[in-house]
């Protein structure tokens, strides 16, 4: 795997080079964004690791309009105080990892391991489709339906092999027909992207989120029982409740979720259509008893 990275002279580059190469990652450095972009044109790069201080959206998004490279995946790495913030940046969209700077090279080989089965699924996508198809929802930076689905058939496979179960949910904004009611589309996709960055804060770097129809969202957590979906479950409904949503109209809004979580492994969810009916059928039971709500499937 090749990976370029765009870091501050502060870094020990020379160490995080050989530290890589070690685990059999092939480093190429770049000290500017202009040099950052001509390797991206002339090399096949699967990952780049970048300071946010050193990059601008546009380099980010001429990355993401590479269409003669398989998916780039990209690591932004921020001071320890942006974190909290970093909701705000507009490089959510572009981005699929933020870590705390400086990064130690065990700290990135530990997440490249993880993420690599899906960055090969997702390249697979991305070349399969002509023209290619987007890989992330322009409004909510989140993976789209048709790449998720993907990512969860690999996982499907995966799972099967490993015999490690995964937990899948679907989310609902309960506030959404609400919203629909009163507001324009613009006020509403706010709302959704909002609740997609509160979820991105509240999961693993390596979980997936990804946006389903046009209001829900849905979760992949590799590796995980319903016992331990339910400790981020919690996590992401107190923090979509934490920040009340402005409205146009200078109110403001508390949002809530509801959840419908489901466990690989049951004979009921061998199949895809089999998981996604029992994670619809938990979130449909989460907004019959008034929303704000978790559900996991099976659960009496």
């Amino acid at each position: 795997m090749r990976i370029l990275t765009l870091l501050a002279d502060d870094y020990d580059l020379d160490r995080f080079k050989k530290r890589l190469a070690l685990s059999g990652y092939h480093v190429i450095q770049a000290k500017t964004e202009q040099e950052a972009w001509d390797l991206l044109q002339s090399n096949n790069i699967q990952v780049i690791v970048f300071d946010c201080d050193l990059a601008q959206n546009a380099l980010l998004e001429q990355i993401r309009g590479l269409e003669h490279s398989g998916y780039i995946y990209a690591f932004a790495l921020v001071v320890p105080e942006a974190m909290a913030s970093v909701e705000e940046n507009e490089r959510t969209t572009f981005v699929d990892e933020y870590i705390v700077k400086p990064v130690e090279p065990d700290e990135l080989i530990a997440r490249l391991s993880v993420v690599d089965r899906y960055i090969r699924t997702l390249s697979a996508l991305r070349a399969k489709n002509d023209p290619p198809e987007p890989i992330r929802d322009s409004i909510t930076g989140t993976f789209t339906q048709s790449t998720i689905v993907e990512l969860l058939s690999a996982e499907i496979s995966r799972s099967k092999r490993s015999h490690k179960p995964f937990a899948l949910a679907l989310l609902a904004l309960d506030n959404i027909d609400e919203m629909e009611t009163s507001f324009d589309d613009d006020t509403v996709e706010r709302a959704l992207a909002q609740v997609a960055l509160k979820i991105w804060a509240s999961v693993r770097s390596y979980d997936l989120i990804g946006r389903w129809g046009k209001n829900e969202f849905i979760l992949l957590l590799p590796e995980t029982s319903l016992a331990g979906a339910s400790v981020v479950a919690d996590r992401i409904r107190k923090n979509v409740n934490s920040v009340p949503f402005q409205l146009p109209n200078n109110g403001h809004l508390v949002l809530s979720a509801s959840m419908g979580f489901v466990q690989s492994g049951q004979e009921q969810v061998a199949t895809l259509d089999g998981l996604i009916n029992a994670a619809e059928n938990a979130l449909s039971r989460a907004g019959q008893v008034g929303g704000n709500h978790i559900v996991f499937a099976w659960e009496t």
